[in-house]
This record gives C-alpha cells, structure tokens and sequence, in this order.
C-alpha cells in the first residue's frame, strides 16, 4: 500500500512506528503483527488500532498482518544503510507527498499543505506530525530539539517567572479580584503573584465582620499560599564569628 488521498491516511505517534521497526529489527516480532502482539510491544492502548493501520498504510505489514518486503528489507540492512533504506521505504509510502513537497526544502507550512486533501480531515495534523517525525528518523529533516526546562520559581526573574498557582487557583483568583473591581473595590498590586491576590480579594469589606472559622480558614488558606508562591530558605549558617 501507499498513503493515497482515497484512503485513510496513517496519523499514529511517530514513536510507535520507530519504535516497532528498532524492535523488529533488533529482536523481532511474533507474526502476524496484530493487536495482542503491539500491546505487548508497550503500544498505548490508545495508539494500537492506528498504529495497525498505519502500519498496513505504509507498506510494513499487510492486510493480514505479515511483515511485508519492505519491513524485511529495514531488518535486514546493515547499520551503515540503514537510514538510505529508511529513505527508500519512505519515498515510496509516501511517493504522493513527495510529489509535492520536499520535506529538507519546505517549511512545515508547505508540508501541512500537501496534507489537506486526505482524510479523515480531523487528523491532519497528526499525520503531518507522524510524517515529519518519520523524515526525522530516516535523516531526511533534523529532529526538533527538545524545548528547555521552564525556570524554577526560585531562579525565574520577577519579569519572566511564570504565574504560580495551578490553573483552577489562578481562574479563581481572577474571578474573586473580577467581581471586587466591579463592586467598586481597588484592583490588587500588579506586583503581588495572582494567587495570593485572589485570596486577599476575598476579604470582607472593611466594616464587615466574619466568623472564628472563616476567619481561621482564611489565615490556614494564606500561609499555605503564601509558603508556596514564596518558599522558605534555612538561613545560612554564619562563619568567621569573632573569638
């Protein structure tokens, strides 16, 4: 088979391919390749009906589930030829792309293009992904490196920290300062992180009263908050101290 526009086309984890033909290729896989047999290849369960017809689109197995010529042929080669032979494995699953779009020359813009006429439509994007990946793996496109880990709250600087507090708290947070502003209440300081400001939004009015309970869950509620917008350091030990 051959990714075609009038047929489903592949949109699994580019992942789970690699990964099946690394496995095939190094250890081997029952025949035929079926459900039970990806499942037992850590396949999500999630991914295992596309990754079969993925694989069945792309020319490694056929309707049956026997590894075709194709799959036999990456197992076979040499490390040295390896990605050549990913190359040509790719060029002809996916000879109707190719005819319009050159993976090493076009920007991703142009590879989502030459995706828009095949179905199901939802997954485009996916299977742009999986092609990418696919090119990415057989060196035909360099791999996207990985993103950079976000800085700790206690590095991050005031102006590029991001906003503490976990989605829930912060969306409450805007909602309580919200409808302070609209009570006629003075917006909180810009400067004081969101969380934090939502809790202190939701103070009574100066003049009204609250309970011993409210009032207990109030300042349990702000230590915690308070602890983990702004952690608490052991001081440093001091040296040199005077005989």
């Amino acid at each position: 088979m051959a990714v075609t526009r009038d047929r489903s086309a592949p949109y699994t984890a580019p992942s789970a391919i690699v990964e099946l033909i690394n496995r095939y290729r190094n250890r081997g896989l029952p025949a035929p390749i079926d459900r039970e047999v990806l499942a037992r290849a850590s396949v999500a369960d999630g991914l295992i009906s596309r990754t079969l017809q993925s694989l069945e689109v792309l020319d490694l197995i056929d309707e049956k589930g026997m590894p075709t010529e194709a799959l036999e042929g990456l197992r076979l080669a040499p490390e040295a030829e390896f990605q050549s032979r990913m190359v040509d494995w790719l060029r002809g699953a996916y000879a109707e792309v190719f005819s319009f779009v050159d993976p090493s020359q076009d920007g991703e813009t142009r590879v989502r293009d030459a995706f828009r006429s095949y179905h199901p439509v939802g997954q485009q994007s996916r299977m742009v992904a999986l092609f990418l990946g696919l090119c990415a793996a057989a060196g035909l496109v360099p791999e996207k490196p990985e993103s950079a880990p976000r800085p700790s709250a206690r590095t991050a600087s005031p102006a590029s920290a991001s906003p503490v507090g976990t989605p829930r708290q912060r969306t409450i947070a805007k909602r309580i300062v919200s409808e302070r502003v609209l009570k006629g209440a003075p917006p909180p300081n810009p400067a004081v992180p969101p969380a934090l400001a939502g809790l202190l939004a939701s103070l009574p009015a100066e003049g009204d009263t609250w309970t011993k309970a409210e009032r207990a869950k109030f300042i349990a509620a702000f230590t915690a908050m308070l602890d983990f917008c702004f952690p608490v350091e052991e001081a440093a030990p001091k040296t040199g101290t005077a005989a």
